[in-house]
């Protein structure tokens, strides 16, 4: 028995988690670690409605390609290794998260004008993105699932956001991952909500702060 087996109709309440979400950020996206691909389930419904997979090693897109899950769902954390990122392009992955400026021109020696690149909060860019790399978001991870540390979180990226777009580069998305993923299996309506509602009053305030659009924003947890 898998820790997925203890939540008989998971996918249902994955739906129901994703709606709930969607009720204080309407059209908002989802993103949930590999790990929970190893249920068949969940890997259909992944699948057939177009969920972002947060995946990071071989082992984990090994699992994305066995649940049959399409490449261009995959949102691939950049590691230290050239070779495991050159392994995500030959599979078919265009999407990146890059913490390092190294990871940004690793991307555009192997990917250029292939890569869609969100940036971890600590790769702040300097200079322009190098030749090729489309810089489109900004990604964070969260060790809580306190709301607060969601709204602190997304008032970050904005302001990361506002400072991009000032100097030119046209971010749209914001990717944010945090807290266990029982949160989602569970459909636990009151800590989703919480979180959606933490998120979506500091974008509201930093968008009036900063005069800059709303971004498209993905939700998602990044572990048990």
């Amino acid at each position: 028995m898998t820790d997925l087996d203890t939540h008989a109709g998971h996918p249902h309440r994955l739906r129901v988690a994703v709606r709930t979400v969607r009720r204080v950020l309407p059209k908002s996206g989802c993103g949930l670690p590999a790990a929970l691909l190893i249920d068949p389930l969940v890997s259909a419904w992944v699948r057939t409605h177009g969920v972002t997979v947060h995946v990071g090693d071989a082992a984990e897109l090994g699992m994305v390609r066995a649940g049959g899950v399409p490449a261009d769902q995959v949102l691939w954390r950049c590691g230290q290794s050239a070779v495991a990122t050159s392994g995500a392009l030959a599979c078919g992955v265009t999407r990146f998260v890059a913490s390092t400026r190294r990871h940004l021109t690793i991307l555009s020696d192997l990917a250029a004008g292939v890569a869609s690149v969100h940036l971890d909060p600590d790769c702040l860019l300097a200079t322009s993105p190098p030749a090729g790399v489309d810089v489109v978001g900004m990604h964070a991870t969260i060790a809580s699932a306190d709301p607060d540390a969601w709204a602190v979180t997304a008032h970050r990226l904005l302001g990361h956001i506002a400072g991009l777009r000032r100097d030119g580069v046209e971010v749209t998305r914001m990717s944010l991952a945090g807290g266990s993923a029982e949160t989602w299996l569970r459909a636990d309506k009151h800590q989703l909500m919480a979180m959606a509602s933490a998120v979506d009053e500091s974008i509201d305030d930093g968008c009036a702060r900063w005069r800059v659009p709303r971004p498209a924003v993905m939700l998602g947890p990044i572990g048990w």
